[in-house]
């Protein structure tokens, strides 16, 4: 198989979209003439290779020695949209970043300047060029992610200074485009500049990793320290050896990326299980450990959220003559007679958000209920924890009283949570053992 060293060209011949020039044996013997179209005065292009040959011969050639660098860049690729659907995930449901976004768009970035390098490119685009001038913007811009990442990981410590170093590489990025565009200068010709960029960027990383170590703030953030580290000595290889060792490129990038997502996801499940433990914990020192239900401070809360968004009623609920069961029969008596009310309130008031306030009080919110619906729903509670109740000696004593308010939604917790209060307090000061709605009362103070 012939090969002809030249640089970009332009067929004279006729060619297809590919950049294949047909022949026949009709050309047996014909001059093919190969010419440089190039748009600055001083070309300072890439020596690429022609195939000649029959075009079967020339894409198994092509496949055998390019096929495994593109195959890689198209794991990148998907690696990069996976890392960043994950990330959307995670912050959904744990509601914080994680530094997988910043990673993804690298891994992106690290992708698309393998397609585009690749000589397999046609396969995806039939206009190579668009591929390749990928390349050209993927170094100018990968600064960029690299120092959000690095940035997010080290929790904005530096970001003035990072942000200074984005900005400088915009600039760069615009005036290099407006070059090429403008036809004064090609992206090759002003890649020192990028170059420039990319090397002032990491010893701006490398100072302030230095800096870390010496305050011996790096430890908290060891593993992706290393990641970095890999990541910056592939990028530097890789613009060291780009045009050189045309057949590897990407190759270092991809290197370096696969290391900083392996560290990264490391740490990502260690946050995740850091997480998980604190979500396990918030939740033991929220609920009660006697009738599991949430205590105030959680109840509280998640009423409040009940109430902004509908109508309902808000319930006061007090165990009569807890006291006197503590004081005859033991503490542990006491226990057993509160601990079936969570389990009540949680049964009769179904879909009510409950909570214990503490000591024998109770707080529910019930939304979207109508004044016989609750009416129908104290009765069932009382009916259940008078049967309940009557089955041992020691909580026999105990009966129930309980204060009722209607709410509106949006309106302000503490005004309900006081109207409710005053019609349990009503229900205690007239015989226990009952409910009563604060609008009968306020009725009642009218009519009188």
């Amino acid at each position: 198989m012939k090969e002809i060293k030249t640089a970009y060209i332009l067929f004279i011949l006729k060619t297809n979209e590919s950049g294949v020039c047909e022949t026949s044996g009709e050309d047996a013997g014909q001059e093919v003439r190969i010419e440089l179209q190039s748009f600055t005065d001083k070309y300072s292009g890439v020596v690429n290779t022609v195939y000649c040959g029959d075009k079967s011969d020339i894409w198994a050639y092509m496949f055998h020695c390019y096929f495994m660098v593109t195959l890689i860049a198209c794991a990148m690729l998907f690696a990069g949209l996976v890392v960043l659907i994950i990330r959307l995930v995670l912050d959904i449901i744990y509601k914080t970043r994680f530094d997988l976004e910043y990673l993804g768009w690298c891994m992106i970035l690290g992708a698309v300047w393998m397609l585009g390098e690749s000589k397999l490119r046609q396969l995806f685009i039939s206009n190579a060029s668009i591929l390749s001038n990928m390349c050209f913007f993927v170094v100018m811009l990968c600064p960029v992610p690299l120092m959000f990442y690095i940035d997010s990981v080290r929790q904005g410590r530096y970001r003035k200074v990072y942000h200074v170093a984005e900005c400088i590489t915009c600039v760069n990025f615009v005036l290099c485009t407006a070059l090429q565009l403008l036809n004064i200068a090609d992206f090759i010709s002003t890649m020192f500049l990028s170059h420039l960029v990319i090397a002032g960027t990491f010893l701006t990383i490398f100072i302030t990793i230095c800096r870390d170590l010496i305050k011996g703030t790096a430890k908290h953030y060891k593993l992706p320290l290393i990641g970095l580290v890999a990541a910056m000595i592939a990028v530097m290889l890789e613009v060291t050896a780009v045009y050189r060792v045309v057949s590897l490129s990407g190759i270092f990038i991809a290197t370096g990326l696969v290391a900083l997502l392996v560290v990264t996801l490391i740490q990502t499940m260690d946050r995740i299980r850091e997480l998980e433990l604190a979500r396990q914990r918030e939740a033991r020192e929220s609920l009660d450990y006697l009738t599991g239900l949430p205590m105030r401070h959680k109840g509280e809360k998640l009423i409040l959220e009940k109430m902004q968004e509908h109508d309902g009623y808000l319930g006061f609920v007090d165990m009569d003559n807890l006291k006197k069961i503590n004081d005859v029969y033991g503490h542990k008596a006491g226990d057993r007679a509160l601990r079936p009310v969570g389990a009540m309130l949680t049964e009769c008031m179904e879909n009510a958000v409950v909570c214990r306030l503490g000591g024998d009080e109770f707080l529910f919110y019930l939304s979207k209920a109508s004044e016989e619906e609750m009416n129908m729903r104290m009765r069932k509670l009382f009916e259940s924890f008078g049967a309940a109740k009557n089955l041992t000696e020691e909580t026999s004593p105990a009966s129930l009283s309980c204060g009722l308010c209607m709410c509106r939604q949006g309106g302000i917790f503490e005004e309900y949570y006081i109207r409710a209060d005053k019609a349990l307090y009503y229900v205690k000061q007239n015989g226990k053992n009952g409910y009563r709605f604060y609008e009968e009362l306020e009725k009642q103070q009218t009519d009188a």
